[in-house]
């Protein structure tokens, strides 16, 4: 534990094996935690012993492992960066418990839902992007749901903390590369905007609300900390998921190229090049591979309806303006000139995507809209951190 967390300083962003640890950790006892009932069941059956009694005897050190393990490992605990990617991973169990309560009724459909696109629906949406369901498919068998005679609520709250557990952190080493120097506040309030919007934007029926604007942000992450090779490989990976989010954040290339004025960079114009051909030409390899012709029906462009869409976004942009409402107050509040490196980096892209969602997407699914407002967030973080960062005194002996 003490090697993948690396040998960050306080204020540094943390590096891929942290991120990773952090992750893997708290997932590994989720999952721990989902399976600490069977055992009981299990010696229950055999020995006739109270259900409650050694149920509560199993799950109770699974439950406390994590305070056991802060405890163990507390002196590496010390940097505010691992403070806040400790919240993040709570914060995560938090929202991920909400949503499995919010979608109590809805979870057996949305499973089911996300299973289809692989095994039985030809939609082109689950041609293009069979990975988030083939791995939501992976832990439905290995979790259970109700047609296996398990429980639902744990599975669904299981997947969910994986995958927004992931986008927390993501978001937070996002912003630990751009808002510096800044307190711990700042970075939190940031995942905070992030978690409420995940919240807000939550459809029922839908899975992982905060999987789109988690994947947005890992790439600026890697794009932001010129890491341009993982860059390559991540952005590979994610397009078997939701190639829009590979494409968009492309364009954060140009945009920090712009900012630092080095047109000259090789390795950045190749990296950009790179994940608009990957983004590109995944769905078309997924699509050429298809047994059966995919249904487009959901693409009206293809059937030559090029209004339908824009206009039903059009009527429906009251939801993303409300929901955007307070950023763009904080915006207004905090506004000062010139162009950061935040914006340079997070502008293009939350455009670029937004775009692709009022052309071929439906505002109307909130969902779709975490990237660009995170995207928002993350620059009124930074107004906000600029804002109350203490002025320095003059020096009157000079």
């Amino acid at each position: 534990m003490s090697a993948s967390l690396g040998n960050e300083t306080d204020d540094a962003s943390p590096s891929l094996k942290t991120l990773f640890a952090y992750w893997l950790v708290p997932s590994v006892l989720v999952v721990l935690w989902h399976y600490g009932e069977f055992p009981a069941r299990v010696v229950h059956a055999l020995t006739g012993l109270p259900w409650r009694p050694m149920k509560v005897a199993l799950l109770a050190p699974v439950a406390l492992a994590p305070f056991l393990v802060l405890i163990y490992f507390r002196k590496y605990f010390a940097t505010r960066t691992r403070i806040g990617l400790l919240v993040c991973c709570g914060l995560a169990l938090s929202v991920a418990t909400n949503e499995a309560n919010y979608l109590r009724a809805a979870m057996q459909h949305s499973l089911d839902n996300e299973i289809a696109y692989v095994t039985k629906l030809n939609l082109v949406e689950g041609v293009i992007r069979p990975l988030i369901s083939r791995i939501v498919q992976g832990y439905v068998w290995v979790l259970g749901d109700d047609n296996s005679g398990r429980s639902t609520y744990v599975t669904h709250l299981s997947i969910n903390y994986m995958f927004d557990s992931a986008s927390f952190i993501a978001a937070f080493a996002l912003a630990t590369v751009l808002v510096r120097p800044a307190s711990l506040s700042i970075h939190i309030l940031f995942v905070l905007f992030v978690a409420f919007f995940a919240e807000a934007a939550f459809v029922p029926g839908r899975m992982g609300s905060a999987f789109l604007a988690g994947g947005f942000f890992w790439q600026l992450f890697l794009i932001a900390s010129k890491r341009y090779g993982v860059a390559l490989l991540s952005g590979l990976l994610i397009s078997f998921a939701r190639t829009d989010v590979v494409f968009a954040a492309a364009f954060a290339i140009p945009g920090i190229l712009w900012f630092e004025r080095r047109w000259s960079d090789s390795w950045a114009w190749l990296t950009f090049a790179g994940l608009l051909i990957i983004s590109l030409v995944i769905p078309k390899i997924l699509i050429a591979l298809s047994p059966v012709q995919p249904d487009f029906s959901s693409f009206l462009l293809t059937h030559g309806d090029y209004f339908t869409k824009p206009l039903g976004n059009l009527s429906a942009s009251r939801i993303a303006a409300g929901m955007a409402a307070p950023l763009f107050v904080l915006l207004i509040l905090t506004w000062t000139p010139g162009v950061s490196r935040t914006t340079a980096l997070m502008l293009p892209p939350a455009l670029v995507y937004l775009a692709m969602v009022f052309v071929i997407a439906d505002f109307s699914e909130t969902n779709k809209l975490g990237p660009t407002l995170g995207a928002l967030a993350l620059i009124c973080s930074e107004r906000l951190a600029t804002y109350f960062q203490p002025k320095t005194e003059p020096n009157v002996e000079s």
